[in-house]
């Protein structure tokens, strides 16, 4: 046993705090090893033990400071005995059990112009003469989730890799209903950083974060053209659409569901009965990426 005591020593304790952000408290021991060859590596191991020092351990009086820098120096030159300094203050992201950084949650917002079809009761803007309008454009608020999410091994990844990316929800996620939040790989890294767990302390722990992005869409990603056309289906045939002159129209014209030309007048609706074309495969984002949480 290489430590043969230790006590927490009020020399060089401090605890001081500023508003707007984290206080900062720090805590020492004194420890005496039983030979001046003792290794600090194996004082580390040990006091991870004995004084709970773990990334993340909690401050014996403060819980939401948790331990996040340490220093171990000799005191003097007989290298008999060691102070251990614990620094701590609240974390930007808790770590798991394995030491690995929790996932973080950020929301951004902005604007974008997009296409103009419909009014803001969702009525399809149209002409006097009930055609409706094309070409337009407005400014629209935008907003949407980004995610830091870390993953123990490669594996893991790649799998959510080959999942999520391009695709949109299949169920009510973050408050949007099916279809309105589309998901985009935007990057990722490998992070290596130092256990201290009180198993595997100073060994290497690797582990990868990727940068997920997660945009809305109240009107749904599918494709929502008009149900036009210059043809139409006579009997099962295709036949173009002739106009009162006899001729073939040269403006697409309104189609029923069934693939016939609507009377003259009546405005074309999305095609498919108005729920347009799923050009997305879905996925279960609940699932694959939790709810997104500032306060998580």
């Amino acid at each position: 046993m290489a430590v043969v005591n230790y006590q927490r020593i009020l020399d060089g304790t401090t605890l001081s705090g500023k508003f707007g952000e984290s206080m900062q408290a720090a805590l020492k021991w004194r420890i005496r090893v039983n030979t001046p060859t003792t290794s600090q590596y194996a004082i580390l191991v040990e006091m991870a033990v004995h004084a709970g020092l773990t990334w993340g351990a909690a401050h014996p009086d403060m819980s939401a400071l948790k331990a996040l820098e340490f220093e171990l120096s000799p005191e003097g030159r007989e290298g008999m005995v060691w102070v251990l300094t614990v620094k701590y203050a609240i974390p930007p992201r808790i770590p798991d059990g394995s030491g690995i950084p929790g996932n973080l949650w950020e929301f951004a917002g902005g604007t974008t112009t997009v296409p103009l079809f419909v009014d803001k009761d969702g009525i399809t803007i149209c002409n006097a003469a009930g055609d409706p309008l094309e070409g337009l454009e407005r400014e629209r608020h935008e907003f949407g989730w980004t995610l830091r999410k870390t993953y123990a091994n490669e594996a893991l990844f790649t799998a959510a890799a080959a999942a999520y990316p391009g695709k949109v929800n299949d169920d009510t996620w973050a408050g949007g209903p099916a279809k309105t939040w589309k998901c985009y790989l935007r990057g990722s890294k490998k992070v290596s950083i130092s256990k201290l767990d009180g198993v595997s302390d100073a060994a290497k722990l690797d582990f990868i974060e990727a940068t997920w992005e997660f945009r809305y869409e109240p009107l749904t990603w599918s494709c929502m053209p008009w149900d036009v056309g210059f043809m139409e289906l006579v009997s099962g045939s295709r036949k173009a659409i002739v106009g009162s002159d006899g001729k073939s129209v040269k403006q697409p014209v309104a189609l029923n569901t069934d693939g016939t030309k609507k009377s003259d007048g009546v405005k074309p609706s999305v095609i498919n009965a108005g729920a347009g074309v799923e050009i997305y495969e879905t996925a279960d984002f609940t699932t694959g990426f939790g709810a997104p949480a500032l306060l998580s």
